[in-house]
């Protein structure tokens, strides 16, 4: 049999540019002798290791579809895996899970080359350091990642050979300890600063693996373990990053740009050219629309939204969040034709009682009669008598044809600042930023026992947050908490603060069974997601965006824990020698 992680990396390319761009296609061998020859083209070749996390297997596209059961999204419902990853129905044979497994490996296998590479050359040994030293962040990166979404992982160090083709899974362990291994050399290899944002650095390596503690420290924790040793050394590595980058003043200043950020602690770097391509606007951006900055020849398509459910717990919770406006789209014009030049279109909750050229905005979570009894996180509308409910909204609502009523936003943040082809979307992808270390950080202290720590911590993000607009109340200032609600606090926090940007298929996950059901009933319990359903389910209806409940609203144990980590892809299964069916995950 082949061994499927590394079938693809056995065949490389030379080498088509010497360019030291990270927007470059990432096509190289590291066979040929004269790739160590000189700096120039060693660097060519460490800026094309970087470019592996940006293709269409990983954060170019796949990753992010893939991972969409995360408690803020919601997805088109297309009969296979779009529906059945939003109902948290994964299994092993889904189409994208082994490009996106074998993308991992792509980047470990050329890590592993890169630093062998390297070492064998006659150049300079300060350079030689500082490459092996990029090679072996990705590495630990890859690792890291896998065993956040997968747990196992085979662990692969050697470039290939006839004795490691065929590897068996390691443990979720040991997985994050190759991680580490390969984290704490590059922070203590690296250099300081680097020469543009998308190249890691010593403050970013140490900030990895804070995060990598602390994500085995609330694992084990989940599993009624003594995590203190986990949430110490996570401090340790923490305190070396806090305070080496800042947030930036505004939250809408991250969405502007996507790159650059005084708060970016990595980011991946794409280009609008054929090449290296961030396709988020074609999954998050409005199908009916462009958002006035995605060219009419490649319109977005809006396979992924947000739930609405997780919108009213935001709104509800900090009724004028700043971040609301960054986050969440309810509102658009589309360009994507003549005939639709200049039109207004809106998805929840934002209703049009006007017309598609002179709006009249109707917003039905402020607006919109309410049955007795429903709360601010949960509204629960009166589709069915209320009198000051708009006509048209109603009919909306009580619609039973196919078809999307757009009763979902959209990601905003993820949307192109530029005029892109949707394939082609030119913005950078933050992937690790300083708001993101500072609720991770207050969660380790709270658990450490240091309160006072935390809230400096947390403060600063939900500061940073109610002062991005001048006059605005929430949120606010947190006050004390006991140790158990400062958890909570601070779980919920962080889906506020990074809802909708990657990671948070883990993040809601990292804290066991328990957590995630809290994430679930969010969905779940949803007034409005309820009402939808019902009418559906009693009508019939199909189409696109249909409301489910999750598992019928039965999450039991055992369907909570097949949810935390995705399964071993079947080709993996099939195609390693020493993989074999026992070692799939949980449930699958």
């Amino acid at each position: 049999m082949k061994f499927n992680i590394i079938g693809l990396m056995l065949v490389l390319v030379s080498i088509i540019s010497t360019s030291c761009s990270l927007e470059e296609d990432p096509k190289y061998s590291l066979n040929s002798a004269t790739v160590f020859n000189d700096e120039s083209t060693a660097e060519a070749v460490i800026m094309q290791n970087y470019g592996w996390l940006a293709s269409s297997a990983l954060y170019g596209q796949f990753i992010h579809e893939i991972t969409i059961a995360n408690g803020i999204y919601w997805s088109k419902t297309d009969g296979d895996r779009l529906e059945k990853s939003i109902k948290y129905d994964y299994y092993q044979e889904h189409p994208l899970l082994n490009s996106m497994w074998t993308g991992f490996y792509r980047v470990i296998s050329e890590g592993t080359y890169l630093a062998k590479g390297l070492e064998a050359s006659s150049l300079p040994p300060a350079y030689k350091t500082r490459g092996i030293a990029h090679a072996r962040f990705l590495r630990g990166f890859a690792y890291f990642q896998l065993a956040n979404l997968f747990g196992k992982a085979a662990i692969i160090t050697e470039p290939l050979s006839s004795t490691n083709l065929h590897t068996a899974l390691s443990t979720r362990a040991q997985v994050y300890d190759q991680a580490l291994s390969d984290l704490v050399f590059a922070a203590e290899n690296l250099p300081a600063i680097e020469s543009m944002k998308g190249l890691a650095t010593k403050d970013a390596a140490n900030a990895f693996i804070a995060k990598c503690y602390w994500m085995m420290a609330n694992q084990s924790q989940a599993e009624g373990k003594d995590a203190t040793a986990l949430y110490t050394l996570a401090k340790t590595y923490g305190d070396k990053a806090i305070g080496k980058f800042t947030l930036a003043p505004k939250f809408a200043d991250l969405w502007v740009s996507h790159s650059n950020s005084t708060e970016s602690i990595f980011q991946i770097n794409f280009t609008d050219a054929i090449g290296v391509n961030l396709r988020t606007s074609f999954n998050f951006g409005p199908t009916a629309g462009s958002f006035g900055r995605i060219a009419a020849a490649q319109p977005s398509f809006g396979n992924i939204k947000i739930d609405r459910a997780f919108y009213d717990l935001h709104r509800g919770t900090y009724p004028d969040d700043p971040r609301m406006a960054s986050t969440y789209l309810s509102r658009w014009v589309n360009n994507t034709s003549a005939a639709t030049q200049n039109q207004t279109y809106f998805a929840y909750p934002l209703y049009n009682t006007g017309t598609a050229t002179a709006p009249v905005v109707y917003d039905m979570y402020a607006s919109a009669p309410r049955k007795s009894g429903d709360s601010p996180t949960n509204p629960d509308y009166d589709f069915a008598t209320g009198t000051s409910l708009p006509n048209g909204l109603r009919a909306l609502w009580n619609n039973t044809s196919a078809g999307d009523r757009n009763i979902n936003p959209l990601n905003h943040k993820m949307l192109s600042t530029v005029m892109a082809n949707a394939q082609y979307d030119p913005k950078n992808l933050i992937i690790f930023r300083y708001a993101d270390l500072l609720l991770l950080m207050a969660d380790v202290e709270n658990e450490l026992g240091n309160s006072g720590q935390a809230l400096s911590y947390l403060n600063q993000v939900l500061d940073r947050a109610r002062n991005s607009v001048a006059g605005a109340i929430y949120p606010q200032v947190q006050t004390a908490l006991s140790k158990d609600a400062m958890r909570d606090k601070i779980f919920f926090e962080r889906m506020f603060e990074l809802a909708g940007e990657p990671n948070l298929f883990e993040d809601i996950r990292r804290r066991g069974t328990a957590y995630l059901k809290k994430v679930m009933e969010i969905h779940n319990n949803s007034k409005n997601v309820q009402y939808r359903y019902n009418l559906e389910t009693s009508n019939s209806v199909g189409g696109l965006y249909r409301d489910y409940i999750i598992n019928n609203g039965v999450l039991t144990e055992d369907f909570l824990k097949k949810n935390l980590l995705l399964p071993i892809p079947l080709d993996e299964i099939n195609n390693n020698d020493k993989v074999f069916p026992e070692d799939q995950n949980f449930g699958y």
